[in-house]
């Protein structure tokens, strides 16, 4: 079997990526480019549901940019998917009708199951545990599903994510603590719906931006490599960033400079969960669903 190139076109809630991957004749893969724009779409969602003029514009503008970085890869398979910030405007399917004049690829509009049922995916393909939890918070959407030897046991997909939750949230002055027991009380009262999400013992692994940013703020402070976070390293991360004004926050080292007015609703969903479940750790990794959509579709088939 010769190499091939897999593209993969993610349309977030915060952000659209262009992933190239080259999978070799042994069926591993190797990320070759990364082509990211942080587009916001979330917050051109209007009251009446519809994603206003001005943010299909960007999100089509966006997908122009990728059809010319992908005329460099003339035997490429390619493929996208959208999930909550599509999923949830009343206007998706113009949207998606739009979409197809500006590139010419499968385009799948994930399902919640999906969306959680392909984090799972990444997670599994990507570490050797047994039992456990992911969490994938994106801007719109938080997905948890819990594993048990490995088997996707159940699922929850909540409609809200670091950016929705901020606007729910709003701060416009100094965070205070009161704010952040707003947040909190909001997280641990909806956890409570769900009796599989409470008292199970088990780690959290982490996938996304949040996760992600989470992990290197430690890993810049306790210079290590992998990150295996405890609660109370999850709320001193959250407890350092909550004490610099958000102007300042790009001097935090592993913070994304795109993510310093989100971060810390975030993190809140983290640390809730993690009480809820009284999880021994949480652990970010640096896959995402695209790695799941990845493996499901485009490695399976071939084993």
């Amino acid at each position: 079997m010769k190499e091939r190139l897999i593209g993969i076109i993610d349309i977030g809630s915060n952000s659209v990526r262009l992933v190239i991957y080259q999978i070799d004749n042994t069926n591993n893969y190797t990320e070759i480019k990364n082509e990211k724009v942080s587009a916001r779409l979330i917050n051109y969602i209007q009251d009446d549901g519809n994603l206003k003029e001005e943010g299909i514009q960007i999100l089509l503008s966006t997908l122009n940019q990728f059809n010319e970085i992908l005329t460099s890869y003339p035997e490429i398979e390619v493929m996208g998917f959208a999930t909550a910030v599509i999923r949830q405007a009343s206007n998706k399917e113009a949207i998606l009708n739009a979409m197809k004049l500006h590139i010419d690829c499968p385009f799948r509009l994930l399902s919640e199951y999906e969306e959680a049922y392909y984090g799972y995916v990444s997670v599994v393909n990507a570490i050797d545990l047994d039992d456990g939890f992911t969490i994938d918070i994106g801007g719109g959407s938080t997905e948890i599903t819990l594993f048990k030897d490995r088997e996707l046991i159940e699922y929850v997909s909540f409609p809200f994510g670091a950016v929705s939750l901020d606007r729910r949230f709003p701060c416009d002055q100094e965070l205070t603590v009161a704010h952040l027991e707003k947040i909190h009380s909001f997280l641990i009262e909806t956890f409570k719906k769900h009796p599989w999400l409470t008292h199970q013992n088990a780690p959290i692994i982490g996938i996304g931006g949040t996760a992600r940013n989470v992990g290197r703020v430690h890993q810049a402070t306790k210079k290590i490599e992998q990150p295996v976070m405890s609660y109370a390293e999850v709320n001193r991360v959250l407890m350092e960033i909550a004490s610099i004004p958000v102007q300042d926050r790009g001097k935090i080292k592993g913070l994304s400079k795109k993510r310093k007015d989100i971060i810390i609703p975030g993190i809140m969903i983290i640390l809730a969960l993690m009480e809820e479940i009284q999880a021994p750790y949480f652990m970010p990794i640096d896959q995402s669903i695209r790695e799941g959509i990845l493996c499901d579709h485009f490695l399976r088939k071939n084993q």
